[in-house]
């Protein structure tokens, strides 16, 4: 007894270089909505490529997000040496100029202390030459006396002359002395303020101060970084830090002079050395997963268009009516 019966209105016949492409496989896996082996082809390759695409893509913004906080992090470091660079360019003016004040201090402190020596030997040339007068001056009253007693007209007019113009000498006394006191106040002042080589006052003393404190003679700095002690070396692993924040190296700005031999600076210019390395290899790195991922869309969409074609999607190529 028949029970189902079928029929075949219509067979459609698939075209030539289709069937040629089926029949190369005896057991091709059919699934069940084509019967296009070679369309089934093309949508494993389609899903594996569109899988490696979106991996690569997802690679290419995770590389361009850490090349993006990685130069600005270089960016920064490079900031900050710039501007040790110029303090340290400051530091030298300074120091030359330190210099150049020390020197001229120098001699104006040797100079005033000639200048002192000068004075104080001229102030002990005038003592004396003043206790000559006066000791003339007590003979010239005791002759004066003598010859007043004689009462000798001719005598006593030559002594007389004599006697105003050792009063005249005598007169000049109290202006020269205090000329010569004034100058040795004003040597002393000098000194004072100025200071010698070795003592601890004066100008000098503070240029010679600031000299130390600027390191001009470049001596080697002796400062422990505690911080640095702990830090775990570039090439060992670290915990990365979140995003947007920069690494915490444990740096800590300690200036010593000069700013560019110091432990600091190099420091510095080792991390942004590093960074800018880094960077490099990276912009490297995400440029050739670039070319890869659009070697992927390339080929991707090259299958989207022959997949959607009409003439070999299956579902519109071998409908049936």
């Amino acid at each position: 007894m028949l029970l189902l019966k079928y029929e075949t209105e219509e067979i459609l016949e698939c075209e030539p270089r289709v069937k040629e492409c089926c029949e190369r496989d005896k057991n091709p896996p059919e699934p069940p909505d084509s019967g296009d082996c070679c369309y089934n082809t093309w949508s494993k390759e389609y899903k594996q490529i569109n899988a490696e695409y979106n991996q690569a893509d997802k690679k290419v913004t995770h590389l361009t997000t850490r090349k993006d906080h990685l130069q600005a992090q270089r960016d920064m470091w490079k900031t900050w040496k710039d501007e040790l660079d110029k303090a340290c360019d400051c530091s030298k003016e300074i120091c030359l100029h330190l210099e150049i004040l020390i020197h001229h201090t120098s001699r104006i402190s040797r100079n005033t202390g000639l200048a002192k020596r000068s004075v104080n030997l001229l102030f002990c040339m005038l003592r004396d030459f003043y206790m000559q007068i006066d000791l003339l001056k007590k003979k010239y009253d005791y002759l004066i006396n003598c010859i007043r007693c004689r009462n000798n007209p001719g005598i006593m007019a030559l002594i007389e002359d004599y006697g105003a113009k050792l009063d005249i000498v005598i007169q000049t006394r109290d202006v020269l002395l205090e000329k010569i006191i004034a100058a040795i106040s004003v040597i002393n002042n000098i000194n004072k303020h100025i200071g010698h080589q070795g003592h601890r006052f004066g100008f000098g003393f503070i240029l010679r101060e600031w000299k130390k404190v600027f390191n001009c003679e470049g001596r080697p700095e002796n400062i422990d970084y505690e911080r640095r002690r702990y830090e775990p070396p570039r090439n060992e692993y670290r915990q990365q830090p979140p995003e947007g924040e920069f690494e915490d190296i444990g740096l800590e700005p300690m200036f010593t002079f000069p700013i560019c031999d110091s432990q600091y600076y190099k420091k510095v210019e080792s991390r942004y050395k590093e960074d800018n390395d880094h960077f490099t290899g990276l912009s490297d790195e995400l440029l050739r997963e670039i070319k890869q991922r659009d070697n992927l869309k390339a080929l991707k969409d090259g299958l989207t268009a022959v997949m959607s074609d009409p003439n070999v999607d299956p579902s519109q190529r071998c409908a049936t009516k």
